[in-house]
């Protein structure tokens, strides 16, 4: 069996590996706690409430802001008695004892609490599990385009089923548990997706196995398999490709590039295996050309042109740095009228956040520097911790210090398979920004 695919050499200028894993909801691990507040002193309680489950004391203030939808719960904000294991569902309390939340605990971990209800009288089992799974399936049966095969089923904390991801390309179901929540539980989100999404076949990763590598839990799974996006086709690798083998939160937004791409020279930075590229180039353009420093997905991308009925022979396929080709064309702009920059998260946790800004401003400066006058530049942040009124402000600034006018056209996030709970705004990770500059 095929492990994850080597990841790329790092980026010369943010240090991030141009391969590493894109749109995805920032883990647990690496999330970004509430305000800190003054700790309510450690009080005497319960193990297990009165003929019920085990008890988990919130010291912290955040009642409020877990009724209204945060699912995390941070191990310093908790008083958590002995002997439970990650896995064990526990009722988190206040220090009355009174009933908050209902959830799973994972003492280890920085993330030590995770909410799956608060409704007392529910309980956390296989079949809440189920019933949320069949509830998110139903979801995405009125939103999904019947002409679409590849899609998230399971979107973890947005479909209330906190450390699952589930995507299905055609018949394969690939899933991403967290944590080690997610080891305690694998089997029963095997049985819950084999029961709902009834696949031919279950790939699972979760990084405390075998080192996150891929594997096949359930059927076969004999090479890559074709998925459609409408008209659109694309070959996925989900042993060895990025995520759980392709990059599904963006395709609202590759309808968009498709629909405005006629007649123009595109270039797609991280274009991986050139999802954005075979958008344009079915759109119409004149000329695509996609950069990746991975010369499997620029190979990829290659073949999916294929696929698509496009000849790649008109067209440009690039194993570089972004940023070096991005650099070269803003020494010579005006080669390009649409320039899409969908980079990997250059801020995996809050620590690296200062320098993703001046990562993320640097692609924004270069490519309105680099974009023909009357072209348009699409821009996109995978990070959770980047907040939107944030990349919208380094945009602005990255316009002014190119020297250019700009007009923001549409600001999007991932599609309808891809929810957010409110009350959960790092939900909302994915960031897409279409710009016009416009000539003076």
């Amino acid at each position: 069996m095929k492990g994850p695919r080597s990841p790329g050499p790092r980026n010369s200028f943010t240090g991030a590996r141009s391969s590493d894993p894109r749109g995805r909801p920032t883990r647990p691990s690496e999330a970004t706690a509430p305000p800190a507040r003054s700790a309510v002193p450690l009080v005497p309680m319960p193990a297990r409430r009165a003929g019920s489950l085990p008890a988990v004391v919130l010291m912290r203030p955040w009642a409020d802001a877990i009724r209204e939808g945060r699912p995390w719960i941070f191990k310093d904000a908790v008083q958590m008695p002995d002997g439970l294991a990650a896995g064990d569902v526990a009722d988190l309390i206040d220090t009355t004892g009174a009933f908050i939340a209902r959830g799973m605990v994972e003492p280890e971990s920085p993330l030590a609490f995770r909410v799956w209800t608060t409704d007392e009288t529910v309980a956390v089992d296989e079949r809440l599990l189920r019933r949320r799974l069949e509830s998110a399936a139903a979801s995405r049966a009125a939103t999904v385009a019947s002409g679409v095969t590849g899609f998230r089923l399971c979107h973890g904390e947005g479909d209330a089923i906190p450390g699952l991801q589930c995507d299905l390309y055609g018949t394969i179901a690939s899933l991403r548990t967290d944590g080690r929540i997610g080891v305690a539980w694998e089997r029963r989100f095997i049985d819950a997706v084999k029961a709902v999404a009834k696949p031919t076949a279950i790939v699972v990763r979760n990084p405390h196995i075998e080192d996150g590598a891929a594997r096949v839990v359930f059927g076969k799974v004999t090479g890559e398999v074709a998925i459609a996006e409408g008209d659109r086709r694309f070959w996925v690798d989900v042993l060895a490709g990025q995520k759980t083998g392709f990059f599904l939160d963006q395709r609202e937004n590759r309808d968009r590039i498709g629909k405005m791409s006629s007649g123009r020279d595109v270039l797609n930075l991280f274009g991986y295996t050139g999802g954005f590229s075979v958008a344009a180039a079915l759109g119409g353009a004149r000329r695509v050309v996609t950069v990746d420093i991975a010369k499997p997905a620029v190979e990829t991308a290659r073949r999916n042109f294929e696929l698509n009925g496009l000849d790649p022979e008109g067209h440009g396929f690039v194993a570089a740095d972004a940023f070096d080709v991005l650099a070269a064309a803003a020494e010579k702009p005006g080669e390009f009228d649409l320039i899409v920059v969908d980079p990997p998260s250059f801020a995996p946790n809050q620590k690296s956040l200062d320098r993703a800004l001046r990562a993320y401003g640097k692609l924004a400066e270069l490519a309105f520097r680099a974009v023909r006058p009357g072209g348009f530049v699409a821009s996109a942040s995978c990070s959770s911790h980047v907040r939107m009124d944030a990349f919208l402000d380094l945009l602005a600034k990255a316009a002014i210090a190119a020297g250019v006018d700009t007009t923001v056209l549409t600001v999007q996030g991932a599609g309808p398979d891809h929810p957010t709970r409110l009350g959960f705004p790092e939900g909302a990770y994915l960031k897409f920004v279409l710009t016009h500059v416009r000539p003076r």
